[in-house]
């Protein structure tokens, strides 16, 4: 028997994409979290990361990093152009400049509040929990990412740009991801269209899990509550 009744709920697909590499889009902050993982090849390995969130009309980017492990706090050496050797920010500095990043731009008052808590922070679970506290506040206020590509499994993702680099012995920002006033190097441009005059390659995903950069995980599993010694609705 045919059923002609049509029912109020839309019939209009919602899942979005992941945002596209090379560009630099207006989009609405959605958040921080962070959410753990088994390792898929070895269940009792436990993956921690942070994720700042962000989307628009046409799709969603998620910035997500691992907590920092033994080693993170090291640099690394490169051959340079010149010939010489190039110091690289550690996988620490980059973490530490992405979340003031994120903070300043978002809410400077934050970020001064931030600041002042910093002397109180024993681990990067207390960094974690001020920017999700500090950030909460402006969920869904608006701005723009800059997000370029990076290959990965022969394929182009995209990722934020490295934000750091190393200057006589100093780590220093020389990019930005968030914020009003983003732009592509000369470097970067050429980069870009070399992406958007290649040939486009299928990409098969599935709406939840395609675009998250952890490979290696099995289901998120709910963060842990987490008793130490600070207190954000105090010091808030």
């Amino acid at each position: 028997m045919f059923n002609f009744g049509i029912s109020k709920e839309s019939a209009v697909k919602t899942v979005r994409p992941q945002l596209k590499p090379w560009n630099i889009y207006d989009v609405k902050f959605i958040g921080c979290e962070v959410r753990e993982f088994a390792g898929k090849k070895d269940p009792n390995t436990v993956y921690k990361v942070l994720d700042i969130k962000f989307e628009n009309e046409d799709g969603y980017f998620t910035v997500t990093k691992f907590f920092p492990k033994a080693g993170d706090d090291k640099r690394m050496e490169i051959d340079a152009k010149n010939g010489g050797k190039r110091e690289l920010a550690s996988n620490f500095e980059e973490l530490m400049n992405i979340v003031k990043q994120t903070v300043e731009v978002l809410t400077p008052e934050g970020f001064k509040k931030m600041a002042e808590l910093s002397p109180k922070f024993k681990s990067f679970d207390d960094v974690a929990k001020t920017l999700i506290a500090v950030t909460d506040k402006v969920k869904g206020c608006q701005t723009k990412i800059k997000l370029i590509g990076r290959n990965r499994d022969n394929r182009v993702v995209a990722e934020i740009p490295t934000i750091t680099s190393v200057f006589d012995g100093v780590a220093t920002i020389t990019d930005n991801y968030i914020g009003n006033k983003l732009f592509f190097s000369p470097y970067e441009e050429g980069k870009r269209d070399e992406y958007l005059k290649s040939k486009p390659t299928e990409m098969k995903a599935t709406p939840t899990k395609a675009a998250d950069p952890i490979m290696d995980v099995a289901e998120p599993e709910a963060p842990a509550e987490d008793n130490d010694e600070l207190d954000l609705d105090n010091l808030l």
